[in-house]
């Protein structure tokens, strides 16, 4: 159940962010089917993985990925 918990709010973390970068609303919805959902290709070489998108959701992750890596995440040592 709390990793049900903590996928939700990752979700609406994500719903949020993409509202803000595109100006539109978005729903958990389309969030799940457009972004979430995504085709992708996993490559593995030598110590590098690669995850290759598909051409329909790249614009959306190119969006989305600065905008977490931005965010001031709780550490989990007080």
């Amino acid at each position: 159940m709390l990793i049900s918990c903590l996928a939700c709010e990752v979700m609406h973390i994500a719903r949020r962010a993409m509202a803000q970068a595109t100006g539109t609303g978005w729903s958990l919805r389309r969030l799940r089917e457009r972004v979430l959902r995504a085709g992708a290709r996993l490559v593995i070489s030598a110590r590098r993985m690669t995850l290759a998108l598909s051409s329909a959701a790249a614009p959306f992750w190119a969006v989305l990925w600065p905008r977490l890596m931005a965010l001031h995440w709780a550490d989990p040592d007080p």
